[in-house]
């Protein structure tokens, strides 16, 4: 595997051999055919939790014709993010502007330190650094299975965006050596997507009065505001998270509503027709609001959305559209 070096003299593959361009020629000093790419992290927000710290040690290509490289990071060597704040429209830079071979790239790869029983990546619950492990993480890193273009001497602005309501798992047996949060370990089995962050919209809004029921002090107040799609003919029905195929549509990701405010932003939305709604009830990933209201082994989860249907928009690039709760005619 070769490996590039980040913000230094970088090993350049040649376009012939790597991605096996037709024509070959310019677009550097030394002949190759490349582009620049920008990469950006964000996140859907997650209830439980109040940090969730990962390390990055760099970013794994793999060209359409060609072997995987690595942009490995320099001074430093590894990247610790938080990515619990990086919500609506903030993202934190991983690669500023990254000369690379153009062509087709099939997917990448987020380099991650994940050493057991070493809180190199951990969740932050209540004060505590609970060990946050990834399945298979020192080896492969979190993969991201969406392939890009990278265009001769252009720029490629990309964000991958953590849906780490979806990600962080809390799986039985799982412990760890450090007594901190009872010796429990936690698993991020990361659900990303990754969009072009020339080509998206951004969706905000005010949620006020809340619903009766949704009370300060009880989780997750005051509320999340999920979206759904994009979609092309029928409009999807809502669903809340569990990961269940055929009892509706999950939401691709989520914004918390600020208890200050009461403002939310939905950031990094690829054009297209969406669907968004609002709930202030628990949504646990683990169950099924639907199957399991009522099963005694399973605590009950009836979630609410306002309006029911959730309310249809179409969103343009580089547009910002307000959508405020509860819906007024």
């Amino acid at each position: 595997m070769t490996r590039h070096r980040s913000h230094a003299t970088r090993l350049v593959l040649a376009c012939s051999t790597v991605l096996a361009v037709a024509a070959c020629g310019g677009g550097s000093e030394s002949g190759e055919r490349t582009g620049t790419l920008k990469l950006g992290i964000t996140d859907a927000p997650v209830d439980v939790a109040d940090a969730v710290v990962v390390q990055f040690s760099g970013v794994e290509l793999k060209p359409r014709n060609g072997a995987p490289f690595t942009v490995d990071f320099l001074d430093p060597a590894t990247r610790t993010i938080d990515l619990y704040p990086l919500t609506g429209t903030q993202r934190e830079i991983l690669l500023e502007g990254e000369q690379i071979p153009a062509g087709e790239y099939e997917w990448m790869r987020l380099m991650v330190d994940t050493e057991p029983n070493v809180v190199d990546t951990y969740i932050g619950i209540g004060g505590g650094q609970c060990e946050l492990r990834v399945p298979s993480g020192a080896e492969t890193g979190l993969k991201v299975n969406r392939g890009f273009t990278i265009g001769v001497g252009a720029i490629t602005d990309l964000t991958v965006d953590f849906d780490l309501r979806k990600s962080i798992v809390e799986p039985p047996g799982q412990t760890a050596d450090s007594a901190t949060c009872g010796g429990q370990a936690y698993l991020l089995k990361p659900v990303l997507r990754v969009v072009d962050s020339l080509e998206v919209g951004t969706i905000t809004g005010h949620v006020e009065p809340l619903p009766q029921g949704c009370d300060a002090g009880t989780p997750p107040y005051p509320g999340n505001v999920y979206l759904f799609g994009p979609y092309t003919d029928a409009v999807p029905t809502i669903d809340d998270y569990d990961g269940i195929d055929g009892d509706g549509a999950d939401p691709i990701t989520s914004a918390k509503v600020d208890p200050t405010t009461f403002d939310y932003t939905i950031g990094f939305v690829p054009a297209g027709k969406y669907v968004v709604a609002y709930t202030c009830s628990p949504d646990s990933t683990q169950v099924d609001s639907d199957t399991d209201v009522g099963n005694a082994e399973v605590p009950d989860e009836n979630v609410t959305f306002e309006p029911a249907a959730g309310l249809q928009l179409e969103l343009a690039p580089n547009e910002t559209r307000t959508i405020d709760f509860p819906v007024t005619p």
